[in-house]
């Protein structure tokens, strides 16, 4: 019977030990998640204030243009 308790002590021990660590796998995989989500926003962001800014450019740039054919003719 002692026999049988030792085997079923160890078989116990290397649950826990799997548990463990698929708990920490599991906690790797949130981070990485939080982190791409993170990522994404924040590049929507940029993305977003650099159309502004290619807009605000491109204004500037037809107005420069008219008030040249403006001058030119």
């Amino acid at each position: 019977m002692s026999n049988n308790n030792s085997f079923l002590d160890v078989l116990n021990v290397a649950s826990f030990l799997i548990g463990v660590a698929n708990y920490n796998e599991n906690l790797t995989q949130t981070d990485k998640q939080e982190l791409m989500s993170g990522v994404e926003k924040q590049t929507s962001v940029l993305l977003s204030e650099i159309h502004a800014h290619l807009d605000s450019q491109d204004k500037k740039i037809d107005k420069i243009l008219t008030m040249l054919g403006e001058k030119t003719q």
